[in-house]
């Protein structure tokens, strides 16, 4: 850390006026994972940069976007270099607990958000969550100062009085920032968006900068102070200006700005209004441990930053005079003065300070930081573990005699032991003319506020010097002769006095450090104030050796003691430029302490909390149960359904899945994985797979309770059932906790053919349907290609056996049965379509021919006559007539016979006469014959003459 080589104070210079630019661009309401910010001012505390695989030292959705594809990647692997940094849990291969550890870090929070408490980070996360906006932060900021700074009941004795002026342009600034986030997809830096206090004796180009006198309402400057330029570029909104005890002068806190001559009021601590917030920074202490802003800005002299920390449980940094411009601040004694944060939190703090750090020609004592005296970001150093290792000391006479105060420090000691520090007292030769230096305020008052108002001051205020103040009557009334003592410093006594006081400084610093070093310290440490009151000249220690401090909460006074609930502060000092060392102690102290209290009276207005925009924060913890499902079931080949997978889930961080189907059957679209959960989902399909990954982003809020898990989208390709199995599911939770599920389960869905084709016209038949006679069936057509066609000739609607061609010669079993055909196209996937003719007439029978021949013409009475039979049908037909013939001779039936399978019979009968005849005289008698057929043929008959003779 860099030795102080000389001191230079304060001159007044040229100065540069820079407009205040304001957008009026929409906000958005939701955004993406944020890519981190997208300038300097990342989050650099360890946690939040371990793991880092993209070497950007943030971790983001980026980092996620390399990790979860390496999951499986072990050691001596290929890439396992690239990713072995976010083996967490080093076990030598990237896992999904990996991932979930390394989504943890990332800044987002979807949960609900409550602005009474919350820190800067926890405002980044919920807007890159989209769950509130700079906007809408600014409102409520806007909104509880309204509510809250003048009120006066039964419960609130007295107001708060912390704000003097709230501002009207930082809406629009909140609205520029919502619209720059959304644009560049993250926060500039870790202040974007957020509303800051500062103490009304910064300059701001878009309010007055009373220093909480009257006499100077009307100084509205051109610019802003550098401190507050660094903000502003930063992104932050300056909400408001705080109220201060009159141009910082002590520690009352009691200011005259904007009110009636010859009146002031007091701020009001908020855990016990009828009791001071401590000055001179009382308004900024009071406001924002009363969450009417997210962080304040003080200026500290003689300790006007650590009081009203103290009183208002707030952690306060003094910066090493040097490391901070005052350029802009109205001064009180550029000696010793110096601007820091004022905030909830050490990370706040860390935070805040990055943003004002610099050298600049306005204020020559910035010129003295050396390279390597500002690091990249105070919030490296914020590790829970920062104490291990270190040593403090303290002295014995700073511990004080108060008994809420030497219990509370007794207890810091112990529990800097408990986090691995060594804390060992000393003594320091040459302390006490260190600690018994007095304030500069008196003797450097008129001298350095003559510079300001040479170089800031409006041209709109008259009381443009002290004398002008003290003859303009607008300041606290008590002041006056304390300005006229101020007042009355000629320039030799100023020269003197800082001849000595710069001197003391000097030997203070060298003392200071030198105590550190022999005694091999880190920091030493003392408590601030006690309860509501200063402790004997511990202030004193910072600002007479110019060295920088942090404060931060050790706790609170118990019933029993002088002031139950009162807030005291550990303060630790260390060498030049240490500011980030001593906020990593500080930081690791209160993450295992946790000491700051929410001042009880200042409670969540109705439009404080914001809801969430993931999980349902209030549902139970399932069983773990998964389930899994298919709609629709029923599918036709080409159609798309949603395979959904849920959980009655319990605490579910992160989960990786796979699903295992029927790539012949079933097809999964790919990109088509969604969830209901928020978070990052990513996908990596196989042949007949498709593996899923999803994480929760940052601290959003774990599911429980019914939850779904994914939905996906698959396509059917071929007909039947398919089967999508869970093959694999582990799980972790929001503690890191990983559960193996494994196969859980399935859901089928029966795919249906497509439609069948349509004849667009039906088959026809053409020929005579008689019996032997054959039809000819012309094919049908379809109205779609490539069909493969097959027939079915029918009878009377019944199907005939075999008959299947394009041609079908009718049988006798057909006769009285109208024929048709039915022709059946089939195509791959297709249901099968049928198209029918239109029916032939019932099928007669085949016509036939009956031919006889006697064996004999001639035949003796009686005796037997024979006749060859032939029954015969078409040629063409290929018929044999089956059945029989019957022989009808004199009117009756003399003879059946059935016809051979060749349709031939011969039939005998006896030649009977009746009538009476000679001998040797013959007759001539008509023989007939007659077909009997069997069924599908025609009869038919023959006649034959027959001679008998006697």
């Amino acid at each position: 850390m860099s030795t102080r080589k000389h001191l230079t104070w304060w001159a007044v210079g040229a100065t540069t006026v820079t407009a205040l630019a304001i957008g009026t661009t929409a906000a958005p309401t939701r955004a993406e994972a944020p890519t981190g910010t997208t300038g300097a001012g990342g989050y650099l505390a360890p946690y939040y940069t371990a793991g880092d695989v993209t070497g950007d030292d943030e971790i983001t959705k980026a980092d996620l976007d390399v990790l979860v594809p390496a999951v499986g990647t072990g050691e001596g692997d290929s890439g396992w270099a690239d990713v072995s940094p976010a083996d967490y849990d080093d076990d030598g291969e990237i896992t999904l607990a990996d991932v979930a550890a390394l989504s943890a870090r990332i800044l987002y929070d979807d949960g609900s958000f409550e602005l009474v408490e919350a820190s800067a980070l926890d405002m980044q996360k919920a807007m890159n969550a989209g769950v509130v906006t700079s906007v809408e932060l600014t409102q409520a900021y806007l909104d509880r100062i309204a509510a809250y700074d003048g009120l006066v009941d039964d419960e609130h004795v007295r107001a708060l009085n912390s704000i003097i002026s709230t501002s009207d342009v930082a809406l629009a600034a909140a609205a520029a920032s919502d619209a720059a986030r959304a644009e560049n997809g993250g926060p500039r830096s870790m202040l974007d968006g957020i509303p800051i206090v500062l103490k009304d004796n910064y300059d701001t180009a878009d309010m007055p900068t009373t220093g909480g006198c009257g006499c100077w309402d009307d100084n509205q400057t051109t610019d802003d102070a550098f401190m507050v330029e660094g903000l502003r570029d930063a992104g932050a909104i300056i909400l408001a200006k705080a109220t201060l005890d009159e141009f910082a002068f002590g520690f009352a806190s009691e200011y005259s700005a904007f009110l009636p001559t010859g009146t002031s009021k007091l701020v009001a601590s908020p855990y016990s209004l009828s009791r001071t917030a401590g000055g001179s920074s009382g308004g900024t202490g009071a406001s924002i441990s009363a969450s009417l802003g997210a962080i304040g800005f003080g200026t500290d002299t003689g300790g006007s930053i650590r009081v009203p920390s103290s009183y208002n449980q707030l952690v306060g940094v003094r910066p090493t005079v040097g490391l901070t411009s005052r350029d802009g601040i109205i001064p009180l004694a550029l000696s010793q003065d110096t601007g820091g944060p004022m905030a909830r939190s050490v990370s706040d703090a860390a935070i805040a300070l990055d943003a004002v750090v610099g050298v600049d020609p306005m204020d020559p004592i910035t010129s003295e930081q050396a390279a390597g005296d500002v690091p990249t970001s105070y919030t490296r150093f914020l590790d829970p573990t920062a104490l291990q290792g270190r040593k403090v000391g303290y002295l014995a006479s700073m511990r004080g005699s108060n008994p809420t105060t030497t219990r509370l420090f007794d207890q810091a000691i112990a529990d800097l032991v408990a986090q691995g520090a060594t804390v060992e007292a000393i003594t320091i030769d040459g302390i006490s003319p260190v600690l018994g230096e007095g304030s500069g305020s008196t003797n450097e008052m008129k001298h350095d506020l003559d510079g300001y108002i040479a170089a800031h001051l409006s041209d709109d205020v008259t009381a443009d010097s002290l004398s002008g103040i003290i003859d303009s009557g607008r300041f606290v009334p008590s002041r006056a002769s304390t300005y006229s003592t101020r007042n009355s410093i000629t320039p030799a006594q100023y020269a003197d006095w800082m001849s000595t006081h710069t001197a003391a400084i000097a030997n203070g610093e060298t003392v200071l450090t030198g105590a550190l070093d022999a005694n091999g310290l880190d920091a030493l440490i003392y408590p601030s104030t006690n309860p509501y009151s200063t402790l004997s000249t511990n202030l004193r220690l910072s600002p007479n050796t110019g060295m920088p401090s942090v404060t931060v909460p050790m706790g609170q006074g118990v019933e029993g003691e002088a002031i139950p609930g009162a807030g005291v502060n550990l303060e630790f000092i260390g060498r030049n430029y240490s500011e980030g060392d001593l906020l990593g102690m500080a930081y690791a102290y209160e993450q295992a302490t946790a000491h700051r209290t929410a001042p009880a009276a200042y409670p969540a207005l109705e439009g404080d909390v914001f809801p969430g925009l993931g999980s349902d924060e209030t549902a139970e913890a399932g069983t773990g149960l998964v389930t899994i499902g298919a709609t629709p079931a029923d599918l036709a080949i080409g159609d798309e359904f949603t395979v959904t997978v849920s959980q009655s889930a319990a605490d579910l961080y992160a989960y990786g899945l796979t699903l295992g189907y029927d790539p012949t059957r079933i097809a999964y679209v790919d990109g088509s994985a969604t969830t209901a959960t928020t978070g990052s989902i990513y996908e990596k399909t196989g042949e007949g797979s498709v593996s899923l990954t999803h994480t929760k982003l940052g601290t959003s809020p774990t599911s429980s309770g019914d939850t779904e898990l994914v939905t996906l989208t698959f396509r059917a390709l071929a007909s039947g059932p398919a089967t999508i199995t869970g093959s694999a599911l582990t799980t972790v939770d929001g503690s890191g906790a990983t559960t193996d599920v494994g196969a859980f389960g399935s859901a089928t869905v029966e795919v249906d053919l497509d439609p069948a084709p349509k004849a667009v016209t039906a088959p026809s038949i053409s020929g005579t349907p008689q019996v032997g006679q054959t039809l000819s069936a012309a094919p049908a057509v379809w109205d779609l290609d490539a069909v493969v066609t097959s027939r079915q000739w029918l009878a009377g609607g019944t199907p005939i056996a075999g008959a299947t061609g394009a041609t079908y010669r009718l049988r006798p079993g057909d006769v009285g049965r109208p024929i048709s055909v039915v022709e059946t196209a089939t195509l791959d996937q297709h249901a099968d379509g049928q198209s029918t003719s239109a029916p032939t007439a019932a099928v007669t029978p085949a016509a036939t021919t009956t031919t006889a021949k006697l064996k004999k013409k001639t035949v003796a009475k009686g005796g037997k006559a024979r006749i060859a039979v032939t029954v015969s049908a078409d040629p063409a037909t290929g018929l044999v007539p089956a059945g029989s013939v019957q022989v009808v001779y004199g009117g009756e039936v003399v003879a059946t016979q059935a016809l051979l399978a060749d349709g031939t019979a011969t039939v005998a009968f006896k030649a009977k006469l009746t009538k009476r005849i000679k001998k040797g005289e013959s007759v001539l008698r008509k023989v007939k014959v007659v077909y009997l057929p069997a069924p599908g043929y025609q009869t038919s008959t023959t006649v034959l003459t027959l001679k008998i003779r006697r």
